[in-house]
């Protein structure tokens, strides 16, 4: 795979930025893939590795940067074969395609990463290859939100209430935590999944999110492939709870003004969307 030098880049040489950036469509391709549900921009690490001229092997610096910048599997990044056969060996011959030294084939192992991800791992490269490509990646950004702009709206509402939501569970365990230490009792781990769970059913149709992941087939933290209206529900029950749970209420009266609260919500939801 050719990778462009750094003097290519430079200002005043004949071969432009522009012209790198076109070279990069090819190079290292971006294209629309599903990560645990969630369908976002995504490219090769391996692609990547290659066009940013790394002197590490690509195995050691990916599995490097992914444990530095603590990356999250089936949310940044998900693993794949890669579709190019690699010399696994230094005895392999290749004639057609790289062959182990047993002879066989043997796919490396690529991985598809979003392209938040790979504008990161552009950037701490810290060369000119690494400018060029957060520029390209950047771009592809742009030219997504001009022809699909309503799927990026989307997808900014969903990772927005998924922020919401994330900053509101920590907050209610907390409160749980204290209300029954003021009442001399232990909270323990089932108390936290208790009161997570009753919230969840009431967002869920009845299911644990746990059990509602499970039949939607989906791996990784639930919260990360609910929609955005599920998780703003889910956010609004969660602060709705902090206070009940702060005026001293006990499980069974927060269930009740919960689930009520909950219906509410359905309800103004559905009269905005009809109007």
């Amino acid at each position: 795979m050719t990778v462009i030098k750094n003097a290519e880049l430079t200002a005043g040489n004949s071969f432009t930025q522009n012209q790198a950036l076109g070279l990069l469509t090819e190079l290292v391709p971006v294209s629309l893939n599903n990560i645990n549900g969630r369908e976002i921009q995504t490219t090769s690490a391996k692609k990547l590795h290659a066009y940013l001229g790394v002197g590490r092997d690509f195995s050691n610096w990916i599995k490097g940067r992914i444990e530095e910048y603590g990356f999250i599997y089936e949310q940044d990044y998900i693993n794949f074969d890669s579709p190019n056969l690699a010399n696994q060996s230094t005895e392999s011959v290749q004639i057609k395609q790289w062959k182990t030294k047993r002879g066989g084939d043997r796919r490396s192992k690529d991985y598809c990463i979003s392209l938040g991800m790979a504008k990161e791992l552009a950037m701490v490269e810290r060369n000119e290859q690494g400018r060029a490509v957060r520029r390209y990646f950047i771009q592809c950004e742009e030219r997504l939100q001009h022809i699909a702009p309503q799927d990026v709206r989307k997808l900014r509402d969903q990772l927005k209430a998924r922020i919401t939501a994330a900053n509101d569970f920590k907050p209610m365990c907390a409160a749980l935590e204290l209300a029954r230490a003021e009442q001399g009792k232990l909270t323990q781990a089932h108390h936290y999944t208790s009161e997570s769970n009753m919230i969840a059913r009431l967002v869920l149709g009845g299911l644990t999110a746990k059990r509602w992941a499970t039949g939607n087939g989906i791996s990784g933290d639930p919260r990360n492939s609910m929609s955005a209206d599920q998780l703003k529900h889910l956010s609004y029950l969660e602060q709705s709870n902090i206070t009940l749970i702060e005026l001293g209420w006990d499980y069974h009266q927060r269930k009740t003004e919960l689930t009520r609260l909950s219906q509410r919500h359905l309800a103004k939801q559905l009269e905005v969307a009809n109007d």
